[in-house]
């Protein structure tokens, strides 16, 4: 991978999954520590029917939170176990930590996720369909990190794959999308990564930019990056939209690729000044007539905004 994708992944990864040094439940019942690192080889559909933790759980140096003090190999199973059957996927994060005792240092914690990281190269290499993975832009080889991170190295998305083997970069912005039902936690990755295919699109468009450097920069927020200028806006996503609107001067009330209430009451005030059919009941990029979408565009390029595609 790019070097700015290796740096990148750690600061891009946390804010979506935090950084935890305990052992925790999440939302599909399985125990997980540092940035989203399972280590449960339960089948999440039978929950409890293989109590026994992954490998990996040994490797990690756990420590005694109270004595700073290694534990033995029996502490932690049974704190894996004391996790596991606690019935705490869905309570806060304090709750999750109040009833655990061990703990990983963050140095732990990084040293295992870019462990995990190389390993997901390697499979991700190894796939057919990804087998230019090296070559292709930063930002898509971000983009399915992240995807392979939220989902594992084997997951199965065939018109993501086919579009992938064609490089078509758009179709994986749009076909790079998980399932939100049961778990939303989800919606702000999903909302990254499609933005991300389509930087990797509009930078490996000729003239192609630096393909090595990614557009998106994982320090800053969402928002920040929207708003940043570096890229052009996209409006073939959500989150294009709402940056669409609020540079004209119609308040989504914040840009976080939700198309909500708020986002469509700035598009019908947009569509009411432009003399537009309003639309108050679209729910998303894809409902959006094409009349608004061109005057959109022609408005931002009028104002010196680019857009892309």
């Amino acid at each position: 991978m790019h070097q700015s994708v290796w740096d990148a992944f750690l600061p891009f990864s946390a804010p979506l999954e935090g950084r935890v040094q305990f052992m925790y439940l999440d939302v599909k019942s399985l125990v997980s520590t540092g940035v989203g690192n399972l280590l449960d080889a339960d089948d999440p559909q039978h929950f409890g029917s293989n109590p026994k933790p992954l490998p990996d759980i040994y490797t990690l140096a756990w420590y005694d939170k109270d004595t700073l003090e290694p534990t033995s190999r029996g502490d932690i199973l049974q704190e894996y176990k004391t996790v596991k059957f606690s019935n705490t996927a869905h309570a806060t994060i304090s709750a999750k930590e109040a009833i655990t005792r061990l703990r990983i240092s963050n140095a732990t914690i990084d040293d295992l996720v870019r462990s995990k990281l190389s390993q997901f190269e390697q499979y991700l290499v190894g796939r057919t369909d990804f087998e230019d993975l090296e070559q292709w832009p930063a930002d898509a080889q971000l983009g399915l990190f992240s995807m392979a991170w939220a989902l594992g190295p084997a997951f199965a998305f065939p018109k993501f794959q086919a579009a992938a083997r064609q490089l078509d970069w758009l179709t994986m912005a749009r076909e790079s999308k998980m399932t939100e039902t049961g778990n939303p936690g989800v919606i702000p990755r999903n909302v990254r990564n499609g933005l991300l295919f389509t930087l990797a699109g509009w930078n490996a468009d000729p003239p192609p930019g630096d393909l090595t450097q990614l557009v998106y920069n994982a320090g800053l927020a969402l928002d920040a990056n929207m708003r940043s200028g570096s890229f052009p806006v996209p409006l073939n996503l959500a989150i294009g939209l709402q940056t669409a609107l609020e540079t004209l001067g119609f308040d989504p009330h914040g840009l976080d690729g939700v198309f909500g209430n708020n986002t469509g009451t700035a598009l019908t005030s947009f569509q009411s000044e432009m003399s537009l059919e309003t639309t108050p009941t679209v729910t998303d990029i894809s409902q959006v007539p094409e009349e608004t979408m061109e005057a959109l565009a022609n408005e931002l390029q009028s104002q010196g905004f680019p857009h892309y595609p």
